[in-house]
């Protein structure tokens, strides 16, 4: 997904990548810098987006794709379309025109107590994560 660079918050701990906040097509949010390079305010950048830990609560959601946060290091709220479900509890999610996939918990506790126990093809779901991670490809 190609997205802007909106602004940038260095981390103190030289093993991880810098807090970056950036626009989509689907909404602003903050995510880890994957990359090698730092990209500058401003500027078009196409990702992968990462979503590093499980999702363990989940519920049926209506509306367009959303991938949103306030702050660095504020949770992330991600809504997209089931575009296919693994049999190893990875569900690839597609948000706007990028899919994400995502880990679901073994044990899954859907919000929504009548629901299966991970998302189906074609469902609308929303979640929050802890972290998103961005890793920077050229096309």
């Amino acid at each position: 997904m190609r997205i802007e660079i909106m602004n940038l918050a260095p981390e103190a701990e030289a093993e991880k990548g810098p807090m970056i906040a950036f626009r989509g097509t689907s909404g602003q949010a903050w995510a880890r810098w994957c990359g090698a390079d730092i990209p500058q305010v401003g500027a078009l950048v196409d990702v992968e987006f990462d979503v590093p830990d499980e999702v363990s609560q989940w519920t049926i959601a209506d509306g367009p794709a959303i991938m949103t946060s306030d702050f660095p290091g504020s949770p992330v709220r991600i809504k997209g379309v089931v575009a296919s479900v693994a049999d190893n509890s990875v569900v690839a999610l597609q948000v706007d025109t990028d899919i994400v996939l995502v880990e679901f918990a073994g044990t899954m506790n859907s919000v929504q107590s009548h629901q299966t126990a991970k998302p189906r093809l074609g469902d609308c779901i929303e979640f929050t994560t802890h972290r998103l991670d961005l890793y920077p490809y050229s096309v």
